[in-house]
């Protein structure tokens, strides 16, 4: 599971741990990092190994991964969960720096990620990786920005090409697309946005609020049973109504 710590992430790694999965938490933050596994050992989930890790950088993915397997054997079910960006910028304003970064966070590590599982998984002929796309990857976004929307719709490419890649293998790749969940990152940007653009986004949302953390994992989590092995390149939607494709 990479971006662990918090939100959507923390909801999906909690679960599993329920369920009885062995977790190899990874995230940038240690410190969000540190007191999540704490709260995940106090209630009862294990076993668990946590990891500081820069997802974009392959060098600390191959590394994360090897000691996940050592620690806890070889992975069977992959989260990518790494992403984000919650910046309004008009492209004629974007830097390509910007575009660049934003593309490494979104869609570069999942790149890495996957390519870091899928030998073991293939030997296995079993395995699920779940890819957290975005409304945005759907169709468009008020709260972000062209590189973000052009790293989603990436994301959901790279599941659909994994997931023709590795069925035969009894690897299962599928994508959620989340709307507007109300995580404490987003709950922020939210706050932060005028009264007239809050209104405007509920009025384009049929169900007339933002999604949970526990709606938005639960897509995921169901994607990663058994239940979903014949689920091979599908986008699951989670919006509210904002995109019905």
């Amino acid at each position: 599971m990479t971006g662990a710590a918090r939100g959507i992430g923390a909801e999906v790694a909690a679960a599993l741990g329920r369920r009885g999965c062995a977790l190899g938490l990874l995230d940038a933050d240690g410190e969000a990092l540190r007191e999540f596994q704490a709260r995940l050992e106090r209630e009862g989930a294990g076993p668990l190994w946590g990891e500081v890790a820069d997802v974009r950088d392959a060098g600390q993915v191959e590394a994360a991964f090897a000691e996940s397997a050592r620690r806890l054997g070889e992975v069977e079910i992959l989260v990518n969960n790494v992403g984000g960006n919650t910046t309004p910028c008009p492209i004629e304003e974007l830097r390509a720096e910007d575009w660049d970064a934003i593309q490494s966070l979104n869609l570069r590590s999942m790149f890495l990620c996957a390519r870091a599982v899928v030998p073991a998984m293939k030997r296995r002929r079993w395995g699920r990786i779940v890819n957290v796309s975005s409304v945005a990857g759907r169709t468009r976004t008020l709260f972000s920005n062209a590189a973000y929307t052009a790293a989603k719709a990436g994301v959901i490419g790279f599941t659909r090409q994994c997931a023709a890649e590795l069925a035969p293998y009894g690897i299962a790749v599928n994508a959620v697309a989340h709307g507007v969940i109300a995580t404490d990152r987003v709950a922020a940007a939210w706050a932060a946005r005028p009264e007239h653009f809050r209104e405007q986004a509920m009025a384009m949302t049929p169900s007339g609020r933002l999604g949970t953390v526990e709606e938005a994992a639960a897509a995921v989590c169901f994607c990663c049973d058994e239940a979903a092995g014949y689920m091979a390149g599908a986008v699951i939607d989670v919006n509210g109504g904002l995109y019905i494709g």
